[in-house]
């Protein structure tokens, strides 16, 4: 069983899959002032009552939009869990072809779109994801991440 965890402006959400199965979710507001403790407290809780005991997990990958939450939620993973998260970041090689002027600025949260939106469907794409921003990425008919754009949100 692996954890992932999607670290975003308004929402954290988690997913936790074994194999293929993606066993549950779970919504948590995305608090830039709790400490890695206060997120272990409340994971650990929010785990239990699925009856996941966060030791036995294998690992998990975090994603984050959110700078100042990407190594408190690290940690908290590695205190809960005594397993190092794959945090998904410049340097991660996640074998998508990104063609912009610079790729270590392209999101974490655009390149694991792109990274599940080709392993369920043939290129070319043009993906949406829907949150306190909307976002819009392009795939060529290659596979290659060619751009996109970030707009406000519905809510905004």
């Amino acid at each position: 069983m692996i954890l992932a965890i999607d670290i975003g402006n308004t929402n954290t959400v988690l997913g936790c899959l074994e194999g293929d199965e993606l066993l549950f979710t779970l919504r948590i507001r995305s608090d830039r002032h709790k400490t890695a403790d206060e997120y272990c407290l409340l994971l650990e809780g929010l785990l239990s009552r699925q009856g996941v005991d966060p030791r036995a997990l294998a690992g998990g990958i975090l994603s984050s939009v959110v700078p100042e939450l990407r190594t408190v939620m690290a940690t908290a993973m590695e205190q809960l869990t005594g397993k190092v998260f794959l945090v998904v970041g410049a340097g991660l090689k996640t074998g998508l072809d990104i063609r912009t002027d610079n790729p270590a600025q392209l999101g974490a949260d655009l390149v694991v779109d792109a990274v599940a939106a080709l392993a369920e469907y043939a290129p070319p794409l043009v993906i949406f994801d829907m949150g306190t921003a909307t976002t819009l990425s392009v795939i060529n008919g290659e596979g290659a991440y060619l751009g996109g754009m970030i707009v406000p949100g519905l809510r905004v």
